[in-house]
């Protein structure tokens, strides 16, 4: 009986600690990366880890849970795949893309359950340094022209299957839902990566969206209003999509 009573608290600690934990079947209201460290970092190859904590509803940890893993460095991306992750346990990735010296990877991931959140953005620089973002204040995705033409075509960096980027165009109808518009893929922002043109160049349009190539080494995606003469450019750099701004 006395070895029965020694066990009894033992035994509530590990039901109460079991019960802080929400089965891995439940559906993620929350997920955010916590944590992220350099493992390697040789020419075009980078190697690291990252930690992410996935949430319920109540707030409760989900032991594991499905995710969508995201990832680019400043060589390019590669196309997303599936994993199955631990809250709190680090996962390892190994990328090794395009030729040059690579600066640092990115990644974030989506949660199978409820693929309308998205975690923050680890990134993870050669020289050791980490950085945790998430979107701007206001911002409810990733957007590249939050507030500036968005309500006439939304701009979306996207990857096509072979990790390419490109920057993908949406209409949004009377429901404010996103209707695809076409994709401005990789191959025509190629013959401009590195070698700007001598005088800022129309690449290509999909509906009310016009892209080109800056002589400064960056791309710009003008936005035509299609009821007033009003147009909304939206400037960046390419790739990875980053150094947005808008003119």
């Amino acid at each position: 009986m006395k070895n029965r009573l020694y066990l009894l608290p033992i035994l509530l600690a590990v039901l109460m600690f079991a019960a802080a934990i929400t089965p891995a079947q439940a559906t993620v209201a929350r997920v955010s990366i916590t944590g992220g460290a350099l493992l390697q970092c040789t020419g075009n190859v980078i190697e690291g880890t990252y930690t992410a904590v996935a949430y319920d509803a109540s707030g409760s940890v989900i032991g594991s849970f499905g995710a969508t893993e995201f990832y680019l460095t400043t060589n390019g991306g590669v196309a997303p795949q599936s994993a199955t992750l631990s809250s709190g346990a680090a996962r390892r990735f190994y990328l090794a893309i395009g030729t040059g010296n690579v600066v640092y990877a990115e990644a974030y991931v989506v949660p199978t359950s409820n693929p309308s959140i998205r975690s923050e953005t680890v990134r993870i620089y050669c020289d050791g340094r980490i950085e945790i973002f998430g979107l701007a204040a206001g911002r409810t995705d990733d957007r590249m022209n939050y507030a500036n033409g968005d309500l006439i075509n939304v701009l979306y960096p996207t990857f096509d299957s072979a990790g390419k980027g490109g920057v993908s165009v949406y209409s949004l109808d009377a429901n404010s839902v996103g209707l695809l518009e076409g994709r401005f893929a990789y191959a025509l922002f190629e013959p401009y990566l590195g070698n700007p043109p001598a005088v800022n160049t129309f690449i290509a349009r999909i509906d009310y969206s016009s892209l080109y190539a800056l002589t400064t080494g960056e791309f710009q995606i003008v936005v035509d209003d299609p009821l007033e003469p009003k147009t909304y450019t939206t400037i960046f750099s390419a790739f990875p999509v980053g150094n947005i701004y808008y003119r």
